[in-house]
């Protein structure tokens, strides 16, 4: 497979706003699916599909203990790059409101 369809599909993955509050609040500890499910507000159902859209690029691994499943991070770079991303929409939003103030007309 092509390296820019494995991107492109890595991308979809991350295109949910469920799915990157996810990302988040895993990068911190562990998680598992009942406490994740209670701090983001939605159904375990609803969160095991986005889990398993994770999972299925490898951005999450689930880990069981008894009768619960914990998901972590698989790579510690997935928090940094969600990061970075969050930086640059910050400075795209800050030049906008730069930019709409050099464009109001004084009255």
């Amino acid at each position: 497979m092509k390296p820019y369809m494995l991107q492109a599909d890595l991308c979809r993955a991350l295109a949910h706003p469920t799915r990157l509050e996810v990302l988040d609040l895993i990068s911190k500890r562990e998680r598992s699916v009942e406490e994740l499910a209670g701090l983001i507000g939605i159904g375990q159902s609803n969160l095991s599909q986005h889990l398993a859209a994770l999972r299925q690029q490898r951005l999450v691994v689930p880990r069981r203990a008894g009768m619960n499943v914990y998901y972590g991070l698989s790579n510690p770079k997935i928090a940094e790059a969600c990061s970075t991303i969050r930086e640059v929409l910050a400075e795209l939003i800050a030049q906008d409101q730069r930019t709409a103030a050099l464009l109001e007309v004084p009255r």
